[in-house]
């Protein structure tokens, strides 16, 4: 179905599927506008239900097929294993007060470490970099002829 946007006049379409979907949600939830967005200004166009429904005749039946097209391929779903069983709030604060001692290497430690100082190749610190303050821009009004 072709419609111009009434806000930027551009002419985009709404598709069959899009279409069936949107009847089908005005069916559910008594609408009586369907909001068709603009490609281009991306602004929701109010489309009457009356139009959609000439654009597209025999929705109902065609909404019917797809749901018994639906259940006949739908597989029965594997059973679930079931879900780990959390750990109680006294068991998770047992983990987090043991801290590794100090000096046993772990990986925790290491991460805490800081960083070495980074060299260049000849073995020489990097240079310091200095920033450079940002330019002021001028005052916006105020022009001098």
């Amino acid at each position: 179905m072709q419609l111009r946007c009434t806000y930027c006049q551009t002419m985009f379409a709404v598709s069959r599927d899009e279409t069936l979907a949107a009847l089908e949600r005005m069916e559910e939830e008594k609408l009586k506008f369907y909001d068709a967005h603009c490609p281009n200004c991306r602004r929701a166009n109010r489309v009457e239900r009356l139009k959609l429904e000439t654009s597209y005749p025999g929705w109902r039946e065609d909404i019917k097929k797809m749901a018994k097209a639906a259940a006949g391929t739908s597989q029965p779903a594997a059973p679930t294993p079931a879900p780990a069983p959390e750990p109680s709030a006294a068991s998770s604060r047992k983990k987090h007060l043991h801290k590794p001692a100090a000096g046993t290497g772990s990986a925790q430690a290491a991460v805490a470490k800081k960083p070495a100082a980074i060299s260049s190749p000849k073995g020489k610190p990097a240079p310091k970099t200095a920033k450079k303050p940002a330019a002021k821009k001028p005052a916006a009004g105020t022009k001098k002829k």
